[in-house]
């Protein structure tokens, strides 16, 4: 009968420990709050994270934040998790922490699937190799990619097949070069189960192009969304990029993506 509250962290606290070993994110920070409120979470912390909170000892934690921002009856944690500087609050120590303070610690147990942990670094694993259907399954809903519409080169309107370009934030994580199913919500179609669409990761070799590209194809739509900020939904992945002998035979197999597409969003 109480309030729930999730805390959480913003940035990621190896931005600040370990700068050079951030891993890439799943969620934004925004996203996160959202994803939470949606589960039925009553209210969410976000603390920034920096040097001097990662200096506090554990007891520091409780009562300068934990206490005074949720006032707990109980704490609810994952076994791995610890607290504080040098990550010496335990699940046991914040026990004895919470028996003087008046509230309960709950240890949640990590699931497996196939004897292995549900993590977010295995999830990772699987995006960046484009393994996109078993990283829903752990998941729980599929992998997301974001970012603003910006202008590219222009090249699939002169074949019949417009693409939006993104630009996706370098932090987040990426999937694998090659060509998607995807589902996209626009500020102007915002809710509801999203567009149907095919999107290429790559370099487009067949151009002899450079840099990463997030090109997306909007089916069975027209329209200029340039500046407008979509979100795609990573269904399944279709097949890997590679490099066509002519733009006739790179546009067949995307009409063949396509169709594909299609059927795959329509089951």
């Amino acid at each position: 009968g109480g309030e729930s509250v999730a805390f959480t962290f913003d940035p990621h606290p190896a931005a600040i420990l370990a700068p050079d070993h951030v891993p890439p994110y799943l969620t934004s920070t925004s996203e996160k709050v959202v994803r939470l409120r949606e589960a039925g979470v009553d209210r969410v912390v976000v603390l920034p994270f920096s040097a001097k909170l990662a200096a506090l000892a554990p007891e520091e934690f409780v009562d300068q934040h934990l206490v005074p921002l949720a006032g707990p009856a109980e704490l609810v944690i994952g076994p791995d998790f610890a607290l504080g500087h040098g990550r010496v609050g335990d699940a046991r120590r914040l026990a004895a922490i919470g028996a003087s303070r008046g509230f309960l610690v709950e240890v949640v147990p990590a699931r497996l699937e196939d004897d292995e942990v549900i993590s977010s670094s295995r999830i990772r694993r699987l995006i960046q190799r484009g393994d996109i259907l078993p990283a829903a399954r752990l998941l729980g809903r599929p992998p997301l990619v974001a970012g603003t519409v910006v202008r590219g080169d222009g090249r699939g309107g002169t074949i019949g097949i417009p693409t939006a370009n993104l630009d996706v934030d370098p932090g987040r994580c990426r999937p694998a070069a090659g060509v998607y199913a995807v589902r996209i919500r626009s500020e102007s179609t915002p809710s509801g189960p999203g567009h149907a669409g095919v999107m290429n990761v790559g370099n487009r070799p067949t151009f002899d192009g450079t840099g990463l590209r997030f090109e997306v194809h909007r089916l069975d739509w027209e329209g200029d969304a340039l500046n407008e900020w979509w979100e795609l939904d990573l269904i399944d992945r279709l097949r890997e990029e590679r490099r066509f002998e002519s733009p006739a035979e790179l546009v067949e197999q995307i009409r063949a993506d396509i169709v594909r597409s299609r059927q795959i969003l329509s089951m």
